[in-house]
């Protein structure tokens, strides 16, 4: 009996709450504002729209970091820069601190007419001894560009190559 009229109330005060709920932002057929006339441009036939009122999915304030949170490998031993169809592999070798490093990655830091600059990250376990990591990344010639040169980075040294 309880539930009853518990469900009766709460059907009664949705039902009352109607008259303002229509008005309101939460009805969906509100969402949309009323129609308005377009104007057609008589040259082309076309409706011509007014691009300054048009407010961008994404503000042009909004800025994305993205953190890295993997250490610079310690040292790199060998780059070797790979040309293939439509772009370089660019493989390096490197020594991490400890040993068992994993999820190793070149990543990119920085792209100029000068060159691209990547760094060799890696996270890397608590222990002794160092080991040697290889990872490879595919660059295509659209992020090449002009690029006249690669630097790959670790923690205490960079090697580079030139076109």
């Amino acid at each position: 009996m309880l539930r009853t009229i518990s469900l009766m109330a709460v059907v009664l005060l949705t039902a009352s709450g109607c008259a303002q709920v229509s008005e309101s932002r939460f009805n969906p057929l509100n969402w949309w504002g009323s129609s308005e006339p377009a104007q057609i441009d008589p040259a082309t036939g076309q409706a011509v729209i007014d691009h300054s009122t048009i407010r961008p999915l994404v503000p042009a304030s909004r800025v994305t970091q993205t953190v890295d949170a993997r250490p610079l490998v310690e040292e790199i031993g060998q780059l070797e820069v790979t040309p293939t169809l439509g772009g370089v592999i660019v493989r390096a070798t490197g020594r991490a601190a400890t040993a068992g490093s994993f999820s190793a990655e070149l990543t990119l830091r920085e792209a100029s007419i000068e060159g691209l600059f990547l760094e060799m990250r890696a996270f890397q376990q608590n222990g002794a001894g160092g080991g040697n990591v290889t990872v490879a990344r595919f660059i295509s010639d659209d992020e090449l560009g002009g690029a006249r040169s690669i630097t790959v980075r670790g923690a205490s040294n960079s090697l580079s190559r030139r076109r």
